[in-house]
């Protein structure tokens, strides 16, 4: 039997089970690293399984060898019927991963204090281990130990691995509990997701693996169907932060950041810190913030996307998986490494595929940096061959 067929399951909102839709025409899951993943599954409406397939209730996906691909919530049901469809025509469901689950919350100032007694402006963590400092955010924001109001009864904590570096951050009240999570991940090098573990939510960190030396992918080696980078320009490259002004003196400084893709482009832009007195203990440290994030706003931008393809000999899910570093060949010969952020598992009648993104996409700024300073030195290597071909 075909290893990348998926086996659906319909769960109600116990997260029990309550059957098999073993007669979906196509299914397509996209689990992605840090994010939230995505299915969709089309099926005859008039199968007998779609009074289960409701808003409210789930899916689970397995592989036929029991593993869970992905577990999620239902979000959208729709129906659809052209004059070629026999029968009621046909419904298509997305869901998305229980990873959505912590999208829904935010990470207050004092988690154990009732709304009313938020007098903190930031959440402090210091920790010895990234993962303590993620399980600690979630644990206190929406797991077991969370107010009673706040707390989701289906969701536990896997056990303290312990993964990552130490930690020491402020949170902002208030923030997104996932975007807060993605940005101590990213920067960590870990990765976090919420699975169902037998009839609960878990909520799990691990350490990827680096597979850049076993899990190459080229076109030379038959498993790589394509691949293209885009890049867009800087706007800033010089950020200009004037602080103070009013009932303080004026302070004025220039922050220069060089563009690998133009690197005697000057771009300067004004950072308006006019509101900060500059007799602030923390002046250096704002205007350094701001500077920072002016920058990064307008720094040159790097897309990079790889669809590698499934071969007998390097298969997703068995010899690597969402979150793991890989390598491709691209143009040159060049070879680049960098996550597989998200894979595209499709089943249906006329057989299974699975495909691969590497790179592209990502939720840390330090990512589309890598991306884009890879791309600027891919552009000049080819240049200089150009150059010495035509001396």
């Amino acid at each position: 039997m075909d290893p990348t067929a998926q086996r659906v399951y319909v769960r109600n909102s116990t997260l029990e089970r309550i059957g098999q839709v073993a007669d979906y025409t196509q299914l397509t899951v996209v689990p992605r690293h840090n994010a939230i993943g995505a299915m969709t599954m089309e099926i005859a409406a008039d199968s007998p399984m779609t009074p289960l397939l409701a808003e409210g209730n789930g899916l689970i996906v397995k592989t036929m060898d029991g593993d869970t691909v992905m577990s999620g919530p239902i979000r959208t049901v729709d129906w659809s019927r052209s004059e070629s469809d026999a029968g009621g025509g046909k419904l298509t469901v997305g869901a998305v991963s229980d990873d959505e689950l912590l999208a829904r919350y935010t990470c207050w100032p004092s988690p154990t204090a009732v709304i009313g007694s938020q007098s903190a402006s930031v959440y402090k963590i210091d920790v010895a281990a990234a993962e303590t400092g993620m399980r600690n955010l979630v644990n206190l924001n929406v797991g077991p130990g969370a107010l009673s109001s706040r707390r989701n009864p289906l969701l536990t904590l896997a056990a303290n691995g312990a993964h990552g570096p130490a930690l020491v951050r402020e949170v902002n009240q208030f923030d997104n509990l996932l975007t807060v999570l993605q940005d101590v991940a990213e920067a960590a090098g870990l990765g976090f997701r919420v699975v169902q573990v037998g009839s609960g939510l878990q909520f799990q960190v691990f350490e990827p693996a680096d597979l850049s030396r076993t899990a190459r992918f080229s076109f030379g080696l038959g498993n790589l169907t394509d691949a293209n980078y885009t890049t867009t320009p800087p706007t800033c490259t010089r950020a200009i932060v004037v602080a103070g002004g009013g009932t303080s003196p004026r302070i004025c400084k220039t922050y220069d950041r060089v563009d690998p893709l133009f690197p005697d482009l000057v771009l300067e832009q004004f950072v308006d810190q006019t509101s900060v007195d500059s007799a602030s203990v923390d002046l250096v440290a704002q205007m350094d913030q701001a500077a920072e994030e002016a920058l990064t706003r307008g720094a040159g931008q790097g897309s990079l996307s790889i669809s590698p393809v499934d071969l007998p000999l390097l298969r997703y899910g068995r010899d690597y998986n969402v979150g793991d570093t890989v390598s491709a060949q691209l143009r040159g010969g060049s070879w680049y490494t960098d996550v597989c952020r998200e894979v595209t598992l499709t089943s249906s009648t006329a057989g299974s595929s699975v495909k691969a993104t590497v790179g592209g996409d990502s939720t840390g700024e330090s990512v589309v940096a890598r991306i884009y300073s890879y791309i600027a030195q891919i552009k000049k290597d080819v240049g200089r061959v150009k150059t010495r071909k035509a001396a």
